[in-house]
This record gives C-alpha cells, sequence and structure tokens, in this order.
C-alpha cells in the first residue's frame, strides 16, 4: 500500500516537470500572479497535501504514543477504632451509721487480738462478765462470758453442759441425789484416774480429787473435779484443744475459783 502510493506522488512529479518544460519552450516573458485562492465555502473538506509534504508526512517517524501512567493508589489510611472509654468502677457507698439515741443500746464488739498481744482472761470474780449458775442440787459456778448451755440429759442426775464456739471450750458439771449415787461409784473414780496414764497431774483432799492431762494422743487438754458430800455427788469437766491451752488454761482457773459444792 506504501509503494503504490509513493510511485503515485513520483508520476505526477514527472508529469509536473514536462508541463514546466513546454511553457518554457514557448517563449512567453509574461509572468502572471497567481490567482488569489477563493475561500472555501463553510463546510467544504479541507485541500488535500501536496505531494511533498505527504511524503514528508512519510518520512517523519512517527511520534511513540506515550502510555498513560496510572495514578498511583494510595491505600486509604486505616483509622484506628477509638480507644474505649475507660470504666472506672463507682465507688460503693457506705451505708449510713443508724441513729443512735439516748434509749439506743449500742454493743462494741472487741476487735481481735493480735497473735503478739496477751490474751484477755477471765478472772475468777469477773461478775457482769459471766453468769452465775445454780444446780437442782445445789452447785453454784459462774459460766465466763461467751458460753452457750446445749441440752444435755445424763441417765442419772442432773447434767449441765456449757460450749464455746470461737475456742471450742465444753464444760460439764454433773450432780447426783444421794440415794441415786451407784455403789462405790466415787471409789472407782478415784482409782481411773490414779492409774491413767494420760492423767499427767492429780490432787486430792479429804473428800474430793482433781485430775487433768491429755486426750486424743495430746491434742486435747482434760480438766476435772470430784467431791463427794452429804448433798450427794458433784463433779465438773473442762475440756479444750491444746493449741487454745493459754485461754484453755484462764478458763479452768477461773471456773474452778468460782466453783461451789
Amino acid at each position: 500500500m506504501k509503494n503504490n502510493r509513493i510511485h503515485t506522488i513520483l508520476i505526477a512529479l514527472a508529469l509536473s516537470m514536462t508541463m514546466l518544460v513546454g511553457c518554457g519552450r514557448s517563449g512567453s516573458a509574461e509572468v502572471t500572479a497567481a490567482p488569489t485562492a477563493a475561500p472555501a465555502p463553510a463546510g467544504a473538506a479541507e485541500p488535500a497535501a501536496s505531494p511533498e509534504a505527504a511524503i514528508a508526512d512519510e518520512q517523519q517517524p512517527a511520534a511513540p504514543q506515550e502510555t498513560p501512567v496510572p495514578a498511583a493508589q494510595t491505600a486509604a489510611p486505616v483509622s484506628a477504632p477509638p480507644a474505649p472509654a475507660s470504666q472506672t468502677a463507682a465507688p460503693v457507698s457506705a451505708p449510713p451509721a443508724p441513729a443512735v439515741t439516748p434509749d439506743t443500746q449500742v454493743t462494741v464488739q472487741p476487735a481481735p487480738a493480735a497473735s503478739s498481744a496477751p490474751v484477755q482472761t477471765p478472772a475468777a470474780n469477773q461478775g457482769a462478765a459471766g453468769e452465775r449458775f445454780t444446780g437442782v442440787m445445789g452447785s453454784e459456778f459462774l459460766v465466763p462470758e461467751g458460753f452457750i448451755q446445749l441440752d444435755e440429759s445424763p441417765n442419772i442426775g442432773y447434767q449441765y453442759t456449757f460450749w464455746h464456739p470461737e475456742h471450742e471450750i465444753r464444760i460439764v458439771v454433773y450432780e447426783i441425789a444421794p440415794g441415786y449415787i451407784p455403789e462405790g461409784a466415787y471409789e472407782t473414780d478415784y482409782q481411773i484416774a490414779k492409774s491413767n496414764p494420760d492423767v499427767t497431774y492429780f490432787n486430792e483432799g479429804k473428800n474430793w480429787f482433781v485430775q487433768s492431762g491429755y486426750n486424743n494422743n495430746g491434742e486435747e487438754i482434760f480438766y476435772s473435779k470430784e467431791s463427794t458430800t452429804d448433798s450427794g455427788l458433784k463433779t465438773f469437766w473442762i475440756s479444750y484443744p491444746t493449741a487454745k491451752r493459754e485461754y484453755g488454761d484462764a478458763v479452768t482457773a477461773a471456773f474452778e475459783a468460782g466453783f461451789s459444792f
């Protein structure tokens, strides 16, 4: 296609040269001005380019088409999620203290003593700190503060049992009327206490004896006193854990001092 177009242009050039040669031979010296080209009517097609211009256009290398560079795709910044609002625990308001009137009785609970502080022990004559108790057969004793009475009944006589929940101290008092005492009961108890290998302390008087020792492989301490009189046979027995010995020994001393047969 391109070669045919060049060939056509060459033929046109050859014809133009022939016409120029013919004009020279006629000897005409008149030179006429080239007529001014009339303006092309509106809508008329543009004149075709000359053969020389066409050749020049053919010889000009085509400008390389620039490949459009795609716009850089910038990743949209990822916004960090908003920090959660700090959850502050609402302060717990203490309940209002009850109003105290002149007729109101306020009981103050003592704070627990530190391990290095001395243990507060009951006194033998603590009076209002304990409760005075009288048995059916006339036994009188002071129940230290903090003890509760349990409902326990023996087969014979009367029994009064008291228990301290915090220190695990148990106090038991027996009373048997003279006509109901088993024959030889006092003598039997006396011999058992004297021969008991668990008894570490023993003492006796005219009509009484006391014993003290350990039960349950040394985990429990016991102390008892038994007496026989014209009013009957009366006994008290105290036991408490060895770990509570300091408080238990004080309770025992105070109880024995306030006990009367």
